[in-house]
């Protein structure tokens, strides 16, 4: 039987095209996504829903899976004063606590395929800027559970983080057109701060997801892979 990978957010762009990476690599690939897609066989999958794990045992052959990586992720924009207790709730299930309950509830299958976990997290657990708080603070406690895990889960399998910076996807023209820059002046803007020249591709990640899940990558555990064109090391205050 060939492995599977279980991808979280898997109709969105970064999602979408880890999924088609796994896919074109051998694996049987189980997307799931409140937003129903080619990757989710058309059904619509509620991470809050109290009967998420049951309904993947239910539907799809779990003994095989090898693989999960986790790129849903809530993103709500505004001051932390004037955000209410049901978002920072439903901000932490999504970013982190869902990935604590695959993992814990198909933790003997993933071991039992030597296979490893891929959290997708963010530049914003590093540093961040206004408005973005409760996204920030929720990246952050997940690449502490990525530590933490990694040490705990060993031997059995690796778990490892991929964070990335400006990536062309919706939730990045979502968080600029909230902070009233539009179309090509976004571009120019992250273009000028990123040493690499310009913005990255969704392929961008799923490149860095297909080295941290592969066998090339059997030492690396507990391990973050920052995928930001260098944006993340260049000096804010450098003038010259």
């Amino acid at each position: 039987m060939s492995p599977s990978v279980l991808v979280t957010g898997a109709s969105g762009g970064i999602g979408a095209n880890i999924c088609e990476m796994f896919s074109s690599s051998g694996f049987g690939v189980i997307g799931i996504d409140r937003i129903p897609s080619e990757w989710t066989g058309g059904k619509s999958w509620e991470l809050d829903d109290p009967s998420l794990i049951e309904s993947l045992r239910k539907n799809f052959p779990m003994d095989d899976l090898k693989v999960v990586v986790h790129a849903a992720a809530e993103q709500v924009l505004g001051r932390l004063e004037d955000q209410e207790g049901d978002y920072w709730q439903r901000t932490m299930w999504t970013n982190v606590m869902v990935l604590d309950s695959i993992v814990r509830a198909f933790r003997g299958e993933i071991a039992h395929n030597r296979g490893s976990v891929v959290l997708i997290g963010s530049v914003h657990a590093l540093a961040s800027r206004a408005e973005i708080g409760i996204y920030a603070l929720s990246k952050a406690a997940a690449e502490g559970w990525v530590r933490s895990a990694a040490v705990e889960y060993a031997p059995g399998f690796r778990v490892n983080s991929v964070m990335p910076g400006a990536i062309d996807s919706g939730k990045l023209r979502e968080f600029f057109a909230h902070a009233g820059a539009e179309g090509a002046d976004i571009a120019r803007r992250i273009e000028s701060r990123t040493p690499m020249g310009r913005i990255g591709l969704p392929s961008d990640v799923a490149s860095a997801v297909r080295y941290l899940a592969s066998d090339e990558a059997s030492f690396v555990t507990g391990q973050t892979l920052v995928v930001d064109g260098g944006a993340t090391r260049l000096l804010a205050t450098e003038v010259i």
